[in-house]
């Protein structure tokens, strides 16, 4: 690959030289990228041989940007160059030319940058790819954007401390030169993590991307902005602009107002809202009091914030949920509600704010309101008088700073929602209680007004970011909404705070006894019916099948999730293009030569739906696998997190608790109602079983234990009281509704930290819920008067200083260049911001296991890890002297800790040392609160000590009974056919049929059988199948093994492990060679020919007749019932290269014998037949197979293919 060109006069980096025939002759933006990235897989002297106009006539006369590679490269360029994936390439190749320009739009272009050569960064162009849908590509266009992928070991050098490095400078010096593509130039805009965003803006230049960037934020709007949020926030207004070259667009948002990694984060378009429907509502504190509804509504009459309906037949108006006001020039935010039990007090007032009055109490109302001719909110107020008598006195007022409980917090009304869910298509019976936007979450009203007919939407304080032009329109960016609650389990953060709340480790070990035991006693069945339904309550078998149903419904889905091929053809459908090779996968989860399910509780399903029994030696080693990953999974984890003290690795890994079982949900804090009291909450769920029961829940009434990610400190978990509440029923299921009474909001508390900082979770986040009766009656809360907590602001500093008027405008005036180039610094920026958040991480967990959670070095650590978390996003970062403070006082600590001997720690190990060589002496070891996690270890390993020893014992005693024990209904099919046509050699059609079908068959399968010197002779063919399966088996798992052990010691993803989650091997293909379609073509062997004069011409009839009668599935049970017979009884061969005709052999002897365990009992004998049907051609990737489970009305796969479906059983 050549060094990148640069232009004179001007700092280009050029990576295609321009040339008048782009003018003359516009190419789309894929052919133009296609063309840069043929061009780069040249060398310096195939560059000087390319004729650019040549090239751009040639592009100019496909549609298809994959062709380019095979017209204009040497034998396609193979070796040098990556093809467009398949899926781009077929997209294209399905449109019609007049949807080609917005195809076009839907294409994004990537250049991967690693660390550079001689100083000189070379872009590695990556084949065009569909782009990730988000607000920016939907409002401009993917085509107008280049995406830089920063390579890991660069952003690592980018980050390094100390002084400047060469690296930096030529970063910095690369990132400020614009990247020509033919007669295009792209300039650095926007960041997101390791990712750079390049944009070409029209006429593109300096002075055309300067009004770019302006035209995104107004500068002069938002000049008090400091530059750290402007670099966070710029792009991520944007207004109708209509800029040549660009698509007139109504975009964003003050309410989506949220980070530049918001802006490409991908997010669902849904409705536009305008801005006369916005209401500006002030927050909720904790001081904030009670207004009556009379008083609400007659200052939002004058104040212009009445919610009046637009419904013709009737004029209803509501008023929003709280107002600000200003009683001596103080400020208090007042809520509705009922200020008494009586009727006489109109609002609830604090002693300070009554102050001398004796008649009368003046109060100046204020609003945000939209003025249509302004066409912007304007500030309005209005002065109050109230009788002193009307007025309820609360007190004096709480000491401190008030607390913001409605952090993030909007309304949105039902009018508004239900078109939200008509546009993104969702179809449900519950209208969706919460809304996460771009920025902040919305949340329905808790009373229903059934004339208000109008969308109207609340934007707070806290959501609104930045100001904007005048006139424009609002569009609501959705995220996610609340209708998912996921099974979740309790992280291993939360263990040493369990212990430190009062949990004991007797307890939660014998949790973990009871959980293995129930589940092994539940796998132990020999009731086919019983095993089938413990394993379809399994949540991971339920999610699979919930993802293959999403697809199959043509509902949008993250690819990512799992190596599918897309299922919709919908033109806004994102592909990723990183799973265009993962063709041992179908659609539907099952590989695609074997149809054999994925995952492992599928295969025992379908193996006992068609009548296997649970002594089958195949479903005992499924089983058996299921059993040992629910043992180790449920704490396995535990050798890293306790066993270990790791001092060069995160011990923050995503490992879970199986058997302490909790849920995700999305928490937010309602505050119209105010009827739930300090530390309660509401939870109701709209649809979700509980796995351990098998049972759907509706609503929680139970104390629980709230906590999110993540949580270093005791005061990071809480316990709540969750209730049930009339007023909340009828409006929200599957978020969690905390109370906003009380001096400080959940919200505050999960995070650990002081009001007042900067890493307040928003609300919206996701916190993980558990109820379990024994965790919750030993867990008592920290008393948060006496918790001494940390403030660790000092030891950060703003990454950058300075407002926007201070550091922009001056040069967005003057001179385009400069401006454009302090602005790329700007976005830049956090790429030379240290990461520390994995090396305290470390620290703290390893501080946390010596010295306890509540000490205050730990909890000094834990803040800074959290802080460090954050900090990118904050636009701060560690100091260096602070750094340096932190680990000296670390190491300090580290050392006093002794080994048996006497010893003390003189230098941290490198390596992974096991605690208990050092620690298992000291007295003070059994009452460390983390012994619980050592506990919980020794406890699982004698269990799966005892487990292992109980199957191998069994194993051993049963392995010859199972070696004789072979199951005679798989290879009954093969065996009835060589029997009527072996050994009736006199009738030249049975003769044709053994020589021409089934003699080959077998001999190609394993071995040969023929008559020598009057006895049968065996003989090991070259193509032995069952044999070659279990020897390439062992082989890839080795493989597979030496992989990982490769990527432990040098990181993921330098080895191949987790790139097919099931491996297709060359047996596989060979046994799929043997096909329907070949065996036409066979031709008698001459002595074959001559020992029986056999007529050719006949023997080809006889062998077309025996085919067609069989079909494409009588060959294929064929073939599978003759695998059977030449495998070992203990041999998975025919189940692993077969399955789906093993299993279609083996339903149809049990339909005969109709066993009395069999599952086929309770279904219709010809459901059953029809559930195995017929294995579909090879070429058609189908979703016509998907198991039956035991209840009626079992999920389905579709096929496109309508003969290849299957109704329901």
């Amino acid at each position: 690959m050549g060094f990148p060109e640069a232009k004179e006069g001007s700092i280009e980096t050029v990576l295609l030289p321009n040339n008048p025939v782009f003018l003359e002759q516009p190419l789309p933006w894929s052919h133009l990228f296609e063309l840069a990235r043929l061009f780069q897989a040249c060398n310096q002297e195939q560059r000087k041989e390319v004729n650019l106009t040549n090239w751009a006539h040639a592009a100019a006369k496909t549609d298809n940007p994959a062709d380019l590679q095979d017209l204009l490269l040497t034998n396609g360029g193979e070796g040098r160059v990556a093809r467009i994936s398949a899926s781009v390439k077929e997209m294209f190749k399905r449109t019609e030319s007049e949807g080609l320009p917005l195809l076009q739009r839907r294409v994004g272009c990537w250049i991967e940058l690693k660390p550079p050569k001689n100083q000189v960064f070379i872009p590695k162009l990556s084949p065009p790819e569909f782009a990730k849908s988000n607000q920016l590509h939907r409002s401009y266009g993917a085509d107008q954007f280049i995406h830089i992928r920063l390579d890991d070991q660069l952003c690592k050098q980018l980050r390094s401390r100390g002084n400047q490095s060469s690296i930096q400078k030529a970063f910095r010096k690369f990132i400020h030169a614009p990247i020509r593509i033919g007669s295009r130039l792209f300039f650095v805009a926007l960041r997101k993590e390791n990712h750079i965003w390049l944009v070409s803006a029209p006429n593109s230049g300096w002075e055309s991307t300067k009004r770019f960037i302006n035209d995104v934020l107004d500068l002069n709007l938002n000049k008090e902005m400091t530059v750290a949020k402007w670099a966070s926030y710029c792009f991520t207004i944007i207004r109708l602009i209509g800029l040549r070259g660009f698509r007139i667009c109504i975009s964003i948002r003050a309410f989506m107002v949220a980070r530049t990694s918001l802006l490409l984060s991908a997010t669902n378009s849904s409705i536009d809202v305008n801005p006369q429907d916005i209401r500006r509502v002030p927050d909720i504190y904790s001081d904030s009091l009670i207004i009556s509804r009379d008083l609400l509504c007659s200052s939002i009459k004058v104040d212009g914030m009445a919610y009046t309906t637009r419904s013709p037949v009737v004029h209803c108006t509501l008023g929003p949920a709280c107002v600000e006001g200003l009683i001596q020039n103080k400020p208090l935010v007042w809520r509705l509600g009922i200020p008494s039990e009586d009727d006489k007090h109109l609002i609830q007032l604090w002693d300070d704010q009554i102050g001398k009055a004796s008649k009368h109490i003046f109060i100046k109302f204020r609003a945000r309101r939209y003025d249509h001719f302004e066409k912007t909110f304007v500030l309005t107020e209005e002065p109050v008088v109230v009788l002193l008598e009307r007025c309820l006195s609360m007190g004096a007022r709480p000491q401190g700073k008030a607390e913001i409980m409605t952090d993030g917090a909007g309304i949105i009304s039902r009018a508004a929602a239900t078109r939200v869910c008509e546009t993104i298509e969702l179809k449900c019976d519950t209208l969706p209680s919460a809304y996460q936007a771009r920025i902040g979450l919305w949340i329905l009203p808790p009373q229903l007004h059934t004339q208000d007919v109008n969308p109207w939407v609340e934007i707070r304080d806290s959501q609104w970011k930045a100001e904007t032009v005048k006139g424009y329109h609002f569009h609501f960016n959705l995220n996610r909404i609340s209708r998912v609650v996921n099974n979740s389990n309790l992280g291993k953060q939360l263990l040493p705070i369990l212990a430190t709340r009062g949990v004991r480790a007797d307890s939660v070990c014998t949790m973990l006894d009871d959980y293995i035991k129930s589940t092994i006693s539940d796998l132990n069945s020999n009731d086919p019916l019983r095993l089938a339904e413990v394993l379809t309550r399994g949540g991971a078998l339920r999610q699979a099948r919930k993802m293959i149903l999403n697809r199959l419904a043509g509902l949008q889905h993250d690819p990512t999730g799992s190596r599918t091929f897309r299922d919709n053809e919908s033109a806004d459908a994102y592909i990723s293009p990183g799973y265009e090779e993962s063709w041992a996968l179908t659609k539907d989860n099952l590989h695609h030569l074997s149809l054999s399910p994925i995952q492992c509780e599928e295969q025992v399903i379908s193996m006992l739906a068609a009548g296997f029994e649970p002594s089958n030696r195949y479903l005992v080693s499924r089983l058996r696998k299921i059993k040992l990953d629910k043992i180790t999974s449920a704490f396995h984890f535990l050798m890293v997190a306790s066993l270990y003290l790791l001092f060069d690795l995160n011990l923050r890994s995503s490992s879970k608790y199986q058997f302490l079982k909790a849920l995700l949900f999305m928490l937010y804090l309602i505050r119209q109602t105010g009827t739930l009291k300090e530390d309660e909450a509401f939870l109701q769920f709209s649809n979700f079983k509980d796995d351990s029961l098998g049972v759907k829940i509706s609503t929680l009434i139970c104390p629980a234990i709230v906590s999110r990610s993540p949580c270093v400190s005791s005061i990071d978990v809480r316990k709540i009281n969750l209730v049930d509440n009339d007023h909340l029923r009828e409006t929200y299921f599957d978020v969690l509704v905390c109370s906003i009474q009380g001096k400080r909001s959940l919200l505050s508390l999960l995070s650990g930290e002081q009001a007042e900082t900067v890493l307040l979770p928003h609300i919206g986040d996701q916190v993980t819920v558990v109820w379990n009766s024994t965790l919750t009656q030993q867990f008592h809360n920290v008393n948060l008067e006496k918790h001494p907590t940390i403030n660790t602001d000092h030891l950060f500093e703003p990454v950058q200083l300075g407002t926007v008027e201070e550091c922009l405008l001056g040069a967005y005036e003057k001179d385009a260049q400069l401006f454009v180039k302090v602005a790329q610094s700007m976005q830049v920026a956090g790429l030379f911001t240290p990461n520390d958040a994995g090396s305290y991480s470390s620290k703290h967990a390893t501080a946390e296991y010596l010295f306890g959670l509540d000490h205050p070095l730990t909890q000094k650590l834990g803040d800074v890890y959290v802080r460090c978390l954050d900090a990118p996003k904050a636009g701060l970062r560690l100091l260096e002297a602070n750094d340096r403070r932190l680990k000296e006082e670390f190491e300090t600590a580290l050392s006093k800790v002794t080994f048996p001997n006497g010893k003390n720690i003189v230098q941290i190990p490198m390596k992974k040392l096991p605690i208990p060589m050092y620690l298992r002496d000291d007295p003070n070891l059994e009452a460390r609160l983390t012994s619980l996690a050592n506990k919980l270890l020794k406890t699982g390993y004698a269990l799966l000590k005892l487990y292992k020893e109980e199957l191998d014992s069994k194993d051993i005693t049963t392995h010859k009974q199972r070696f004789n024990n072979r199951d005679e209904d798989l290879s009954q099919h093969f065996t009835e056919h060589r029997k009527m046509y072996e050994f009736n050699k006199t009738d030249p059609g049975s003769r044709d049929v053994w020589i021409g079908v089934l003699r080959p068959l077998q001999r190609a399968i394993r071995v040969s059988f023929f008559c020598s010197g009057g006895g049968i002779k065996r003989v090991q063919t070259p193509l032995d199948i069952p044999s070659q399966w279990g020897k390439e088996f062992y082989e890839g798992v080795n493989e597979n093994l030496r992989d990982k052990i490769w990527e432990s010691e040098y990181g993921p993803g330098t080895g191949r492990s987790g790139k097919q989650s099931k491996p297709t091997f060359p047996v596989q293909k060979r046994y799929v060679e043997l096909s329907y379609e070949k065996a036409f073509e066979y031709e008698p062997e001459p002595e074959d020919v001559k020992r029986y004069n056999i007529d050719l011409e006949e023997f080809q009839t006889n062998l077309k007749l025996f085919l067609e009668g069989l079909g494409p599935t009588g060959y294929a049970l064929l073939k599978a019932s003759c695998l059977s017979l030449c495998s070992n009884p203990e041999a998975f061969c025919p189940y692993d290269l077969a399955f789906r005709e093993i299993c279609y052999l083996k339903a149809m002897a049990s339909q005969t014998k109709k066993t009395n365990n069999s599952i086929l009992n309770h279904f219709p004998s010809k459901a059953v037949m029809e559930l195995m049907a017929s294995r579909p051609p090879r070429p058609i990737t189908t979703t016509g197979y998907l198991t039956s489970v035991v209840k009626s009305g079992a999920i389905r796969g579709r096929s496109k293919n309508d003969g290849q479906n299957l109704e329901p059983v």
